[in-house]
């Protein structure tokens, strides 16, 4: 039998009336789980939350009461049940973003008609400053120049209430490698001056180059200094044929000492102590070597002197375009006797003096356009004809020095180009400047020669890349010397 009434409508039993009465009961209770498990979810979800008490379920009628227990309290969630949950980090407060610096440098360079003070105003600094920096730097300077061009390194500071008039902090200026002034502000608004002396040592430093064009100028742009490079043609002119030996590619090397500051500045640019030259067949090396009670002068590995009584060519020129003889005149266009060589070079080259004498013309010569003429002793003479210019203090009667330029390169006088027209005389006969023997210098002997060669083997480890090639002192690096001024 089931508890359900027939399809007959027969009578119910007492089971099925139990069941009737209690049903309510029954939902309320469904009711009240269904409450519970919601609160339940909720629970876990946000645990502050307060639980809800029981919902009494109403009393049916002829019924007792039905009394609930409070739900036990849910467990806390595992490890495993918050995993891939985060819980959101309380906002935290933007950190400010630094100030902004109110300190920068800047550069200035002294043009014509600056000054000190000027350059100053021109930026926007109070004369109140301006004043004390002027007179700081004067007396660091004493009564020296800033020449046109200087660099004036300055750190400035903007001032928030005075934007418009920034605040010097230092001012320095180098106007020599080895000195800097620097004038700074100290914390009472008054300034003080203070010179650095920086210790300047010698390195040794080794320049490669080849020929191509001029050698004074090949020699600059492989980095040697033009004082140097004269003075190693100059070396050279004896014993060289820079006509018909120097050709393009040659290759040269030059040992030059320089003098630096100990922090890395360069005070001199070099000055020569050995130069080779590596011509077709031969290579010819100089050396610079000062004997006791001597000056320097220039020597061979033999130790020989490279001064000769006459320079073989009166400069670095390019080459021959007539030689000494019999030829057509190329304006006149008859033969008659060359006197002399024709050295081809560009317009403006400086012309030496091929042995030490005494000027006897300096002006224009006819045919030969502008024109000196020497005489180094009472049987010999040497003429430079067709130049642009005469070289400084030239006149007659001024007595030169072997290698001293005398004049220019031109195309004054009979000429169809820049060229230099160079003739010796001998008793006052003209003589053919290439193949006239000049006697070579005096050598060096005994103790002074074994200086000589002591010397010589040094420099040449490094002119063949066996050593260093740029020694710096072990001073360099060492602090500046310092000399303050007080306010």
């Amino acid at each position: 039998m089931t508890d359900f009434p027939s399809p007959s409508g027969r009578p119910k039993g007492g089971k099925s009336l139990a069941f009737a009465l209690f049903r309510p009961v029954l939902f309320a209770i469904g009711a009240i789980a269904l409450a519970l498990g919601g609160l339940v979810l909720s629970h876990r979800a946000n645990p502050e939350i307060a639980v809800l008490p029981p919902v009494a379920a109403p009393a049916p009628a002829a019924a007792a009461a039905i009394a609930l227990t409070d739900p036990e309290p849910p467990p806390p969630l595992t490890a495993a049940e918050l995993k891939g949950f985060q819980m959101k980090p309380a906002d935290q407060a933007a950190e400010p973003e630094p100030p902004a610096s109110d300190r920068y440098e800047l550069t200035l360079r002294l043009e014509r008609g600056d000054t000190v003070d000027k350059m100053l105003a021109d930026i926007g600094v109070a004369e109140a400053d301006r004043k004390p920096i002027a007179e700081k730097l004067q007396q660091l300077l004493k009564k020296k120049k800033l020449a046109l061009g200087e660099s004036i390194e300055l750190l400035m500071q903007t001032l928030p209430d005075q934007p418009d008039a920034p605040r010097v902090l230092s001012l320095s200026v180098r106007p020599q490698p080895e000195r800097e002034y620097i004038i700074t502000r100290r914390d009472d608004g008054s300034y003080e001056g203070e010179e650095k002396i920086y210790q300047v040592s010698p390195r040794i430093v080794r320049v490669e180059g080849e020929r191509n064009g001029s050698l004074e100028q090949s020699g600059v742009r492989a980095g040697a200094p033009s004082a140097a490079m004269v003075e190693f043609i100059r070396a050279l002119a004896y014993d060289v044929d820079f006509q018909r030996e120097l050709k393009e590619g040659q290759k040269f090397t030059l040992l030059l000492e320089q003098l630096v500051t100990s922090d890395g500045r360069v005070s001199h640019p070099g000055r020569l102590l050995a130069g080779e030259l590596r011509l077709l067949k031969r290579t010819v090396t100089v050396i610079r070597f000062r004997p006791p009670g001597g000056a320097d002068q220039f020597y061979n590995p033999q130790g020989e002197s490279v001064v000769r009584s006459f320079l073989r060519t009166p400069m670095d020129a390019s080459h021959i375009t007539s030689r000494f003889g019999w030829r057509e005149h190329p304006i006149l266009g008859y033969s008659a006797l060359h006197t002399g060589v024709d050295f081809a070079a560009p317009q403006g080259t400086p012309v030496l003096a091929a042995g030490a004498g005494k000027v006897k013309m300096a002006g224009y010569n006819g045919g030969y356009g502008l024109f000196v003429r020497l005489d180094h002793t009472t049987q010999i003479g040497t003429g430079y004809g067709h130049l642009s210019r005469l070289g400084p203090g030239i006149k007659p009667g001024v007595s030169v020095r072997q290698g001293q330029v005398i004049g220019f390169v031109g195309s004054t006088g009979m000429s169809t180009g820049a060229h230099v027209h160079y003739e010796i005389l001998v008793n006052g006969r003209f003589v053919d400047p290439m193949r006239v023997k000049l006697p070579r210098g005096r050598s060096l002997e005994g103790a002074v020669m074994a200086s000589f060669e002591k010397e010589r083997d040094r420099l040449d480890v490094q002119m063949n890349n066996r050593g260093s090639a740029a020694r710096v002192s072990e001073a360099a690096g060492a602090a500046p010397l310092t000399r303050q001024i007080s306010r």
